[in-house]
């Protein structure tokens, strides 16, 4: 029963919308207050551009003086449960719901928790405030330091959960969300040439960059983001098997990017999507099957979703990505 409630839900019903939540804690100084700040922003207009209508799309900052016509209210702990509550009000079953939090966070001594303005609130105050919307697609990213945290306590059928680090232990400043936010604003992070990124994507290549900038930085790595959605509370990260096939069905929007799709790209992505609904369709099935045809029939269909990705991949293919970069997740050089 367990299995076929996550796989209904892997499946977007006809008519789902898509809604959004961003949220910046405290900066603790003007450098990373403006800095998650222009990540929270970069996230929310990747997702007007997408195709989510403004009513869908809420942005709660530390400061909302900082950008009064995009931040609507300031990100304490009330106005963050509130919105929660509301986005469970104006959204439905089936529906897809984003929540990504950027900012400072702290679990080493304590319960894991979310720096806010005022008040804190902890992993199990968000767990029992998104209850509620278990019926929803959801994808949560606590972009935080000492996020990791938050991965058991939120992980849930139907469910994506990713953090900035594996353990709130990691508490140095975290730069993943930017890279995040890159993937999430553009094609950058479109590994399979869609026209979209998937959380699985934008969560990769923030992975891949991270790691990057500390090999190039010649710098020890202190942060490892995790993505949790199988309901098991054990996350993984971009190269171990496991969890990622909900991951790579959530979508941030609802339209490509404008102008990112050829013909040619667009035949592939509606043939992946087709094959992605037959698997679904499989494993719904999978009680009611002989072992062995279901095995048999899923193998052939994973092969044929492996050689639509591969021609989606080389019909995007722009060069060597290890030497098209080096710069930080603001843009800043590394030399």
């Amino acid at each position: 029963m367990a299995a076929a409630f996550a796989c209904s839900l892997a499946v977007a019903p006809l008519g789902a919308e898509s809604h959004l939540l961003v949220v910046t804690g405290v900066g603790g100084e003007q450098m990373y207050t403006e800095r998650f700040h222009s990540w929270a922003v970069r996230v929310v207009e990747a997702a007007l551009k997408a195709g989510l209508s403004k009513d869908r799309v809420v942005y709660l900052g530390e400061d909302p003086e900082l950008d009064p016509e995009r931040i609507r209210a300031r990100s304490t702990g009330e106005n963050l449960l509130a919105e929660i509550e509301a986005l469970g009000e104006r959204s439905s079953a089936g529906d897809d719901v984003w929540i990504l939090l950027f900012g400072h966070g702290s679990g080493s001594a304590g319960p894991p928790r979310f720096n806010l303005p005022g008040r804190d609130l902890v992993a199990e105050q968000y767990a029992a405030a998104l209850e509620p919307l278990s019926d929803r697609r959801l994808v949560f990213i606590n972009a935080s330091s000492a996020s990791g945290g938050f991965l058991a306590p939120l992980a849930k059928e139907g469910r994506v959960v990713i953090t900035a680090t594996k353990s709130g232990a990691q508490g140095n400043e975290s730069l993943f969300g930017g890279y995040l936010a890159e993937a999430l604003d553009g094609a950058a992070g479109d590994q399979n040439k869609d026209g979209r990124t998937s959380a699985l994507e934008a969560f990769e290549f923030a992975q891949r960059e991270v790691e990057r900038y500390y090999r190039q930085a010649g710098q020890i790595r202190t942060e490892h983001a995790l993505l949790e959605d199988d309901g098991d509370g054990e996350g993984i990260g971009s190269s171990e098997p496991g969890d990622g096939r909900l991951a790579s069905l959530m979508l941030l929007g609802e339209e490509p990017l404008p102008g990112a799709r050829t013909e040619e790209t667009r035949q592939l992505a509606e043939r992946r999507v087709e094959i992605e609904r037959r698997i679904d369709e499989l494993r719904l099935q999978r009680e009611s099957l002989d072992e062995e045809v279901y095995l048999s029939e899923l193998q052939d269909l994973m092969v044929e979703l492996a050689l639509v990705d591969r021609e989606l991949q080389a019909s995007g293919k722009t060069g060597d990505p290890e030497n098209e970069r080096s710069e930080g997740p603001d843009g800043s050089s590394d030399g």
